[in-house]
């Protein structure tokens, strides 16, 4: 993904992104909202439909929490780029020859 502002790469290969430790959170929401979705369907499945509606709950606030985690991040790497855009654009002094 690259910034719209500067062409510049957030990351220099694909697939860093997914080694930076800041997403472990959003990564691990995430798998936690696919098991607790799993859970909620065996759950309704079965007829216990009490825990379907915390299920269902719990399904939605690890998934919405795993994309604010993400969008977080996402937003933290952009305003990183741009400093570092901007840092490197700056005129540099010229020194007398």
């Amino acid at each position: 993904m690259s910034d719209n502002t500067s062409d510049q790469p957030y990351h220099a290969k694909p697939g860093d992104s997914l080694a930076d430790i800041y997403n472990v959170p959003g990564i691990v929401l995430f798998i936690a909202g696919v098991v607790s979705l799993a859970s909620t369907i065996t759950t309704a499945g079965s007829g216990f439909t009490g825990w379907v509606a915390i299920g269902a709950a719990v399904t939605a606030l690890c998934f919405i929490a795993s994309v604010a985690v993400f969008w977080l991040e996402h937003e933290r790497l952009r305003r990183l780029a741009q400093a570092t855009v901007a840092i490197r654009t700056e005129p540099q002094p010229r020194t007398p020859e």
